[in-house]
């Protein structure tokens, strides 16, 4: 089915999609050595719960999430850990392959509760490239009312044939995994929108759609065109609906998930397989054998080129992602990870440096493929300057840096170069204002708590000078013990501290979703400090109860 929405903008690179959908899905030979980083995932590093020496089966839990957002890690070999630090966790295989499974669960017969805590302990996340933990995405259902369920399987950028791969081998479960996502998120439709250059995969959904579900499923098939793959640009193509500028798909009631993830996270219910392997797109001009494989995360990269017979003479440079939004690796000793869907093996002539920079010439190219209806140039020019307050007005965190307006700039502009960097300027100044505020309420916390412990000591000091005190038998006992505590106000306080963590963890989530790569260091410490706060609420409530049960002095014998 066609639709006739549509969004701004635009461009139309070539795919190059054939040389690694020609090859059957394959699987990667099992590597005798992995290396997992503890950060391979949107949010803060996981924390390790193994050490050297420990021996350790596919599946077992190596590494748990620190934080709201964050995601647990496990073992992709069976073997021995040899090597832990603050970045990595190194493990020799043995060569059995020995796994560890959770016990598998029917989603259609468990509770929303537990199918979440699976989620999360088995350490999925969102596999098109952003990392998000798929367990946070889900409780979406908490803060917004969720009616469709999208599975993005557009795949726009060139090269990039994992989802493709994953559709054609796996549609039914690919179908059923939307099933349970659409459950968990309450969804009552789920759409499935895919390009028109695949053809197989679009067959085989035909096939596998299923007569009746819980959730109703409709098979969308949309122009080719990039960044179609884009959130809010797909939302726009197949619902009509505008996400709102700073705004997430949630907030006009839909949430996104690509076929990988929906099939990684059918898997740690169903079948009770943690997250320890993905498939990865291998291809470029420089690998005789291209194609799709399964591989064990962790793998080395240069291992895995070498598997695909990568001819190093004519290798010019590696890059992680797509040719628009991937970046090129500087070493091939490096590890694939969650986040790792395609690698792409260039000859010089197949992707060639980018010309030198020219003057802007204001031919206003850039403007009409944006696919967020924004002002590049103005926004190049505001970024070079440092104008911090027009980028903001010109709503540069609106930017999703597809390339589009890089790809077609006649003077060869790094456009989205300029804005990664703005945004990460001004990320930095927000942190640094986060922090300051941060040590800003550690400072009035202590005071207050400094001036709470002194009063209560000149409370307790009075009322044993008062008990000591002889009186006379016609003068009644006066407490001079220091008033009860109004425990009202501090309820309110409590309230009032707990709602404010609350936001903070929404405002995280939020924003670690709509930019899952970047730091977010500034709202983990806005975070930090509302947590701190709702303690010390706690503790003022708790000892201002425990003051009300105390005896006063008039009360001694």
């Amino acid at each position: 089915m066609l639709h006739p929405f549509d969004f701004p903008g635009g461009i139309y690179p070539p795919e190059r999609k054939d040389r690694s959908t020609l090859s059957p899905l394959r699987r990667a030979p099992l590597p005798s050595q992995v290396i997992l980083p503890l950060c391979q995932h949107s949010g803060r590093p996981a924390t390790p719960c193994v050490a050297r020496g420990d021996h350790v089966r596919v599946g077992s839990l190596i590494a748990k999430r620190d934080g709201l957002i964050s995601a647990d890690v496990h073992a992709t070999v069976s073997g021995t850990v040899g090597h832990v630090d603050s970045a990595a966790i190194h493990i020799d295989s043995d060569g059995q392959d020995t796994w560890q499974y959770l016990p598998p669960l029917d989603w259609r017969k468990t509770d929303a509760p537990t199918l979440l805590t699976r989620l999360d302990d088995s350490g999925v996340v969102g596999l098109g490239g952003a990392g998000f933990p798929t367990h946070i995405k889900a409780r979406v259902i908490e803060r917004h009312a969720i009616d469709t369920l999208v599975i993005n399987a557009a795949e726009c950028e060139p090269y990039i044939t994992a989802d493709d791969l994953t559709l054609r081998n796996y549609p039914n479960d690919v179908l059923e995994g939307a099933q349970l996502i659409a459950a968990l998120c309450g969804a009552q439709q789920i759409i499935i929108g895919i390009e028109d250059n695949k053809p197989e995969a679009i067959a085989a959904l035909e096939h596998a759609l299923p007569d009746s579900q819980p959730a109703r499923v409709t098979l969308t098939v949309i122009p080719t065109r990039y960044p179609s793959g884009s959130e809010r640009q797909l939302i726009k193509k197949l619902l009509n609906r505008t996400v709102p500028s700073q705004g997430l798909p949630a907030d006009v009631g839909v949430l996104c998930h690509n076929p990988g993830t929906l099939l990684a996270a059918l898997y740690a219910v169903r079948d009770g397989q943690p997250l320890v392997e993905r498939m990865v797109t291998l291809t470029g001009e420089a690998i005789t054998q291209p194609g799709n494989y399964w591989v064990r995360l962790g793998t080395s990269i240069e291992t895995l080129l070498s598997h695909a017979r990568l001819d190093s003479t004519r290798l010019s440079r590696v890059i992680l992602g797509g040719p628009m939004m991937g970046t090129s690796l500087e070493t091939l000793n490096t590890p694939v990870t969650k986040t790792t869907n395609c690698l792409i093996a260039a000859t010089p002539d197949e992707l060639p440096p980018a010309p030198m920079e020219s003057p802007c010439i204001r031919c206003g190219a850039c403007e009409s493929v944006c696919p967020a209806q924004l002002l590049p140039q103005q926004l190049h020019w505001y970024a070079r300057a440092q104008d911090d307050d027009k980028l903001t007005s010109h709503h540069l965190f609106d930017c999703i840096e597809c390339g589009a307006c890089s790809y077609v700039c006649p003077s060869h502009i790094p456009l989205v170069d300029d804005y990664r960097d703005a945004k990460r300027r001004l990320r930095y100044q927000q942190i640094e204002a986060a922090k300051a505020e941060h040590a800003k309420h550690r400072f009035e916390f202590r005071q207050a708590r400094l001036a709470r412990e002194e009063a209560e000591k000149q409370a307790r000091r009075q009322a044993r000078l008062a008990h000591n005190k002889p009186t006379d038998g016609n003068a009644s006992n006066e407490s001079t013990s220091a008033p009860p505590a109004d425990l009202r106000s501090l309820r309110i306080a409590q309230t009032a501290a707990k709602a404010a963590v609350r936001k903070a963890e929404k405002v995280l989530a939020r924003a670690a979703q709509q930019e899952p790569q970047q730091s977010h260091e500034d709202l983990e410490t806005l975070l930090a400090t509302a947590q701190e706060n709702l303690k010390a609420a706690d503790l003022q409530l708790a000892q201002a109860r425990e003051s009300a049960k105390a005896p006063t002095a008039e009360d001694t014998p």
